[in-house]
């Protein structure tokens, strides 16, 4: 058996800078590595090698330099490792990314492929599943652990909610969370083996396809963000009277905004996608139907989450797939797109929002823009708003096709409600029968999701007492907080892993992040990106998390929680 692991190079994203007089991302001197869960995708298929005796091929897709990563994996273990470099292919989108690596997939014939579930400067997250599409493979997202038996495969499958079981079988193609392996140190002693690296030009692949040309979104500008933070040093008291005002405003704030939906429809369609959450699919529509107003657009909405829970969604009409399966719902919404050919759709950026509207923008040849913060329609065209490298630099993207697709973060708009109801349009939907749901264990209830939370208390590996994160979690179940953590502090299992936010969690968005014992790496921070006031609550004056705060303060987690319990008592 065969397996092709598709690897990435990336700079270092805490390195990038930004030319404001040209508007050019610098990347000169920029240091540049396997992107982290490639690595993690090589050395998962270097283990079923080693169990299983699987062959293990690698391919990537860049600059002639983007053979250190090729290099990297045949020093592990690989057995082949390609290269594919062509001015040609430069400037390709994800979409024409995806349509190259296909073609040498096909080529190559592997029973399993594998990738990260995303790469650190684009977090688009669009790739594998582009490539499953045009191959023909199955597809499952964020796996964490994988079991190969004579007759099927089981997976485990890391969403928003808990974990999946799966079953399934080949051909398929998977991508990896980073809790599947610690990829392993390679010896010095092994040496270097860039001589055996296939170096395939277009002529060798045998597809004329410019890059540039052939892909279908364009960037029309990009800016880079200000931190725009100023930390002020506040007491203990202080920062509790802040969390206590902040959950008096939000019962004050907790009658949303009425708006009529749209009664013109001389304008033709927008559309917009509720799969999974409820609260996300409620923030799509409000504004898919804010644009629709202004434009005379039909406002539909289509997805799987139940009519009864969108009770006050301002849209005209809702087709409510009954259906959890990702490739089901990523046909009956391409039909749907095909029916009603809207100006524009919007999908959800969770887990299974991000699979359904990338196979449907790999089948139907459409341009897709994943993880926008902002959505503008202007011009007849749906201008996305994107963050790329660590959320540092927003990208203005445009698409080539109509309709324009995007997948858009939670907590990125506000909810609306309208009184002037929807009618509902059911439709069933077939299994696919490509695989089987053995269980689907759900995190407590007591963790509010992080992307529908406006306040959320993080918890840094500065909180050693698993006694007192027990009790922050018990606080914040019970007034509606969420609670998260740092990488270490997952790792050392005292939050689940749907709880760690930063660059290999979660971004989020809430109006108040309170930081307690975080030191403020990096790898954090830039889940952080889009947060409001930020208190941080550390006694170590040095922690870098104190120069990018709001507010600072000297404490500790017990003297915080000390507090806590006294005043909300």
């Amino acid at each position: 058996m065969k397996i092709l692991v598709f690897v990435k190079q990336v700079p270092d994203v805490n390195k990038i800078s930004f030319d404001r007089n040209t508007g050019r991302i610098i990347r000169e001197n920029v240091p540049l590595s396997m992107n982290s869960f490639d690595r993690r995708a090589v050395e998962e298929a270097l283990r079923l090698k080693e169990k299983h005796g699987f062959t293990v091929e690698v391919v990537s897709m860049g600059p002639p330099q983007a053979i250190d990563v090729i290099n990297e994996s045949l020093r592990m273990g690989a057995d082949e490792g390609f290269l594919i470099t062509d001015r040609k292919y430069g400037g390709a989108d994800t979409w024409a990314t995806s349509y190259i690596l296909s073609d040498f997939a096909k080529q190559r014939k592997p029973d399993l492929m594998m990738g990260g579930k995303y790469s650190l400067d684009g977090e688009t997250s669009q790739v594998p599943p582009e490539i499953s599409r045009m191959c023909g493979y199955r597809f499952f997202s964020s796996i964490s652990k994988i079991e190969i038996h004579e007759s099927d495969v089981l997976l485990e499958q890391d969403y928003e909610h808990g974990i999946l079981k799966i079953r399934s079988s080949f051909p398929m193609m998977i991508s990896v969370s980073e809790k599947i392996n610690r990829a392993r140190k390679i010896d010095d002693s092994v040496p270097d083996m860039k001589d055996r690296v296939h170096i395939i030009d277009s002529g060798k692949l045998g597809l004329d396809f410019n890059g540039n040309s052939g892909s279908l979104t364009i960037v029309d500008g990009t800016e880079m963000l200000q931190a725009g933070r100023n930390a002020l040093n506040i007491t203990l008291d202080e920062a509790v009277d802040m969390l206590e005002n902040a959950i008096k405003d939000r019962r004050k704030t907790d009658s949303m905004e009425e708006i009529r939906v749209a009664t013109d429809f001389s304008g033709g369609t927008a559309m917009g996608i509720a799969l999974l959450d409820r609260d996300v699919s409620m923030e799509i529509a409000s504004e898919v139907s804010k644009i629709s107003i202004n434009n005379n657009f039909l406002t539909v909405m289509a997805g799987n989450v139940p009519p009864e829970k969108l009770k006050g969604m301002p849209a005209n009409r809702y087709y409510h797939i009954d259906s959890m399966d990702p490739f089901s719902l990523s046909g009956e919404i391409g039909r749907l797109i095909d029916e009603l050919k809207p100006e524009f759709v919007i999908f959800p950026s969770n887990s299974i929002g991000r699979d359904v509207a990338a196979f449907i923008a790999a089948e139907k040849k459409l341009g897709l823009t994943a993880d926008c913060v902002d959505i503008k329609y202007e011009d007849g065209k749906l201008i996305q708003f994107k963050p790329a490298f660590g959320g540092g630099i927003i990208a203005r993207i445009l698409s080539k096709t109509r309709p324009g697709m995007a997948t858009v973060r939670p907590g990125m708009f506000q909810q609306a409600i309208s009184n002037d109801g929807f009618q509902i349009q059911p439709i069933h939907a077939e299994p696919s029968g490509l695989y089987e749901t053995l269980s689907d264990e759900r995190i407590q209830e007591s963790y509010l999701p992080l992307n529908s939370a406006d306040i959320v208390i993080g918890i840094g590996r500065g909180v050693k007492s698993r006694a007192i994160v027990e009790s922050f979690v018990m606080f914040s179940g019970k007034y509606g907080i969420g609670i998260g953590g740092t990488r270490p502090v997952v790792d050392m299992h005292l939050l689940p892993r749907q709880q760690q936010i930063g660059i290999t969690g979660v971004a989020i968005s809430p109006d108040l992040y309170i930081a307690v014992g975080v030191s403020g790496m990096d790898n954090h921070m830039s889940g952080l990106r889009y947060a409001g006031k930020i208190i941080s609550i550390n006694n170590d004056p040095s922690a870098p998390i104190n120069r990018l705060a709001d507010y600072t303060v000297n404490g500790t987690a017990e003297e915080f929680m000390k507090i806590l319990e006294k005043r909300f008592a």
